[in-house]
């Protein structure tokens, strides 16, 4: 997956943030509370619908009265561009340049982005969001659970499959 695009309006500290992501590797800096963390929580509720922070939280506090909060994510993944749509209550889930979504509720996105993804909200979390705290029960692990999990989350389980035929 590669991400083109995040638009954030009224979600925590971003009243209207737009970022666009350039080819290679983008670096997010700033002070303590500009926002970076609540950059990546966005791109989790987009794919996910779920952040580290409880729905209520996620509206930005200085926004006006009754704004709706939103998280608009464009990302490219095999030879298909992708735009999620979500609010707290709505979402939906375009494919290229079409003007209907291919899913418009949030379970509908939510379930299909995670088939298209590969991956589950745990194992996002697992893999992008990794902590101090997480790396140490990783470290838990046994070699066999660990090397089972990073093939999943890398892949390397459908390329193994793929061979096997």
């Amino acid at each position: 997956m590669k991400l083109q695009a995040l638009r954030l309006s009224n979600f925590r500290q971003h009243v209207a943030t737009d970022i666009t992501f350039a080819t290679g590797i983008t670096g997010i800096i700033g002070p303590n509370g500009a926002g970076k963390t609540t950059i990546l929580e966005a791109i989790a509720f987009a794919l996910y619908a779920w952040g580290r922070s409880t729905r209520e939280l996620m509206l930005s506090q200085t926004a006006p009265a009754r704004q709706i909060m939103r998280v608009e994510l464009e990302f490219e993944l095999g030879r298909h561009r992708y735009r999620v749509v979500r609010t707290r209550t709505a979402a939906q889930l375009y494919l290229d340049d079409e003007a209907s979504p291919i899913a418009d509720t949030p379970s509908g996105v939510s379930e299909r982005l995670q088939r298209l993804l590969g991956m589950s909200k745990d194992e996002f979390f697992r893999t992008y969001f990794t902590g101090q705290k997480e790396l140490a029960l990783m470290a838990t692990m046994g070699a066999s659970e660990r090397a089972r999990f990073l093939s999943k989350v890398l892949g390397y389980e459908k390329l193994r499959l793929a061979q096997d035929m």
